[in-house]
């Protein structure tokens, strides 16, 4: 008897998600949904985030495999767009013939791609992986076979809160980013405090003030999307 599973899996290859991030160290991509396929073609709406939004997006549209861009909102740091793609250049096809499903919304990291797959059986896992070698590098972080009476849980949608949060989190620099997780480690921000300003500047070489600047950037862009998130679990 064939026995469902769900596997996780990382891949990177020639697409638009993957290489061309790799010359943009600072993106953030989030995929939100697939649009339909139409004449070899397929649709996907994503969030970006980037300190040159204009010019990852030219490269964006200058991949190989794209064959249109419509940006549906675009700020200096951030755009919404629709990007229309080969239809062999995305996993659809192959779920589709697999009868697989991503039970995942796919994390982006540094070109690889991270990602939850259900699959009927072994049978169709290994369908849907064969069909994606030759142009993937893939590989099977995990299995898990599910027993009769387990639920397939996909993950939640994202609320828009959240998606805010993540948002603005993929906006901090690196410096930004360590302070805040000094700060967190240390107990800066616990009741009462753990540590003070100085024993965090001490460990990032840098003066008092410059440390409290650095935090009061890092809560300027985490605090409005955290109150949004707030407000909307209350």
């Amino acid at each position: 008897m064939d026995q469902p599973l769900i596997a996780k899996i990382e891949y990177n290859h020639n697409c638009i998600c993957s290489d061309i991030p790799e010359r943009f160290p600072d993106t953030h991509i989030r995929y939100i949904a697939e649009l339909g396929q139409k004449n070899n073609s397929i649709s996907h709406l994503f969030n970006v985030s980037n300190g040159d939004i204009p010019r990852f997006l030219d490269s964006w549209n200058a991949h190989p495999t794209m064959k249109g861009l419509k940006i549906i909102r675009k700020t200096n740091d951030s755009a919404d767009v629709i990007t229309i793609t080969e239809e062999d250049a995305s996993t659809a096809h192959a779920l589709n013939d697999a009868n697989c499903a991503f039970i995942s919304n796919p994390v982006y990291d540094s070109g690889v791609e991270r990602i939850k797959v259900f699959a009927p059986s072994f049978d169709s896992l290994r369908q849907f992986l064969d069909s994606l070698k030759n142009s993937y590098n893939i590989t099977v972080k995990s299995k898990h076979y599910l027993k009769r009476a387990e639920k397939i849980c996909p993950d939640t949608p994202l609320s828009s809160g959240y998606s805010d949060l993540m948002a603005a989190a993929g906006l901090l620099s690196k410096r930004q980013a360590r302070v805040f997780s000094l700060a967190s480690r240390y107990g800066y921000y616990e009741m009462p405090k753990r540590c003070n300003l100085n024993k965090i500047a001490k460990e990032m070489g840098i003066s008092d003030a410059a440390a409290g600047e650095l935090l009061r950037k890092v809560e300027k862009k985490l605090l409005p999307p955290l109150a949004k998130l707030a407000l909307e679990r209350s």
